[in-house]
């Protein structure tokens, strides 16, 4: 174990202890920075509406670190398992039904060894923002991070951004893919696309 690993280490599991006591940490993932919480905590997620300036209406993403947290989460149909296992861990946000509302889910699996980790020592699936003010760039370096938003939080993990671009994020609530946002798997998924469409 390298120095650094030491000193990750060390960060990510500071981070976790925050989070499973209700806090609000910032961290990097496969695509840009983010903050978050832990997903079943309603009181950290507000205030993490309050810190981005977000309505409340908005849901933000659930990032997971294991398949097998989805099935207490959200609805899966054939067109979910075959996205799962083309873009997962990677850079594609899926919206679902939630099995327990009538609300819609946006999940997430990283490809990011910290953000992973973080969610396996949580212990459950974690929010993961892009971790910036609303309608502000999100964040792809730490050094891009806005200082007044870092102190907004309990604690940052530093770490790279592979992408460097925000997720691509899709609907299939209806059984069929929407797009709504074109991100980092732009090239992969249009061909996704094109070869289902035939």
């Amino acid at each position: 174990m390298t120095i650094k690993d030491s000193s990750e280490s060390k960060d990510i599991n500071k981070a976790a202890k925050i989070l499973k006591k209700g806090g609000v940490v910032i961290f990097p993932t496969d695509t840009v920075y983010g903050i978050g919480c832990r997903y079943d905590n309603h009181q950290a997620i507000g205030r993490i509406h309050k810190i981005k300036g977000t309505p409340d209406s908005q849901n933000f993403p659930i990032l997971i670190s294991d398949l097998k947290q989805i099935e207490s989460l959200v609805e899966i149909n054939d067109l979910t398992e075959g996205l799962v296992s083309r873009f997962w861990p990677g850079a594609l946000t899926i919206i679902l039904k939630s099995v327990s509302s009538d609300q819609k889910i946006g999940l997430r699996m990283p490809n990011s060894k910290i953000t992973k980790e973080l969610i396996k020592k949580v212990g459950v699936p974690i929010i993961g923002t892009s971790a910036n003010f609303h309608g502000d760039n999100s964040p792809t370096k730490f050094e891009d991070l806005d200082p007044k938003f870092i102190k907004l939080a309990d604690y940052v993990i530093e770490g790279d951004c592979s992408y460097g671009v925000e997720s691509t994020i899709v609907d299939v609530t209806e059984g069929e893919m929407k797009v709504i946002r074109l991100g980092a798997l732009r090239l992969h998924f249009d061909k996704f696309q094109r070869k289902r469409s035939r």
